[in-house]
Formats: C-alpha cells, sequence, structure tokens
C-alpha cells in the first residue's frame, strides 16, 4: 500500500492459434475484465465530450480491441496487455492508517520491445522506471497473432 509501482513486468508469453484465435473471439464478442481490490470494483474512468464533460465510469476493461492500421481496410486484433492502475486512499492522520477509497484502471496495448535476449533481468526499452519512461499511449499496438510474443505489464499510483 502506498508503495507506487512502475512499468512491473508480470509475464510474457508466445501465443499458439488456438489461443490467438480465443483471444480474437473474446475481443470480438466485447468480453470485460473485473477485479475487486477491498471490495470495490475496478472502474474505467471516461470524460464525456457533451457539453458538462463530467466523468463517467465503465465496470472492468475489454480485454482489448479491433481496429485498422491507417491505410488499411483490413481489420487487425489488438490486446489490452498493460494496465496503469491508480488506487485511490483515504489517510487517517491521527494513526497513518490509509483506507482505499477507488480502483481505476487506464488499459493499453502496447507492443514492448526490449534488448537482446529475454531473461529475468531484461529491461524493456518500451516502459522504463530507471530512466521514467512511462506507457502513456497505445501508438505501437500489441496484434493478437499466433506466435507472436506478448509482455503484460502494469502501473499503480496512489492517490
Amino acid at each position: 500500500m502506498r508503495d507506487p509501482q512502475m512499468c512491473t513486468v508480470l509475464c510474457r508469453i508466445t501465443l499458439d492459434a488456438k489461443t490467438a484465435k480465443q483471444f480474437k473471439e473474446k475481443i470480438d464478442d466485447e468480453y470485460r475484465v473485473n477485479m475487486i481490490l477491498d471490495n470495490l470494483p475496478l472502474v474505467v474512468p471516461i470524460r464525456r465530450s457533451d457539453q458538462d464533460s463530467s466523468t463517467v465510469y465503465q465496470l472492468g476493461y475489454h480485454v482489448g480491441l479491433k481496429g485498422q492500421y491507417s491505410g488499411s481496410k483490413e481489420d487487425r486484433y489488438f490486446i489490452h496487455n498493460h494496465l496503469a492502475f491508480t488506487v485511490k486512499y483515504h489517510r487517517d492522520p491521527q494513526t497513518d492508517s490509509a483506507r482505499i477509497v477507488g480502483f481505476q484502471v487506464k488499459p493499453y496495448s502496447i507492443k514492448h520491445e526490449y534488448e537482446g535476449k529475454w531473461n529475468e533481468k531484461s529491461r524493456l526499452t518500451t516502459c522504463d522506471p530507471h530512466n521514467k519512461r512511462t506507457v502513456v499511449s497505445s501508438n505501437t499496438p500489441q496484434e493478437v497473432e499466433a506466435k507472436k510474443e506478448i509482455i503484460f505489464t502494469y502501473d499503480v499510483e496512489y492517490q
């Protein structure tokens, strides 16, 4: 608690044809990932673009999305493999204890890269806490295809 994490690698997998097909089906069916932290559901904040520009919250986040590269008409599938969590808490100044009051996420699809061969000490070049490089967009999304490597990562920020 109250210990921020930045670009923590969760796991690295290589998709086989069956798993890639299953992910694509889940994306087509608009599956959502739901999580709970201290009995609070995970929400995705979405800014409304109408006159009051308020924020609405969706429960959970989509497994991925379907889209096209610019200039192409072919649909591609992209997985959300980087999660930027925001844990909101209330601190009691007398006891210094904290109570969680909100659990939010911004999902990203990013094709992580690293130098050399992968091992436990490999550092990602796409997000690296040592170089203060964070994931802030899905400009290079992670495609869902057989034999593609996917690295899952996350950040945790406390407010």
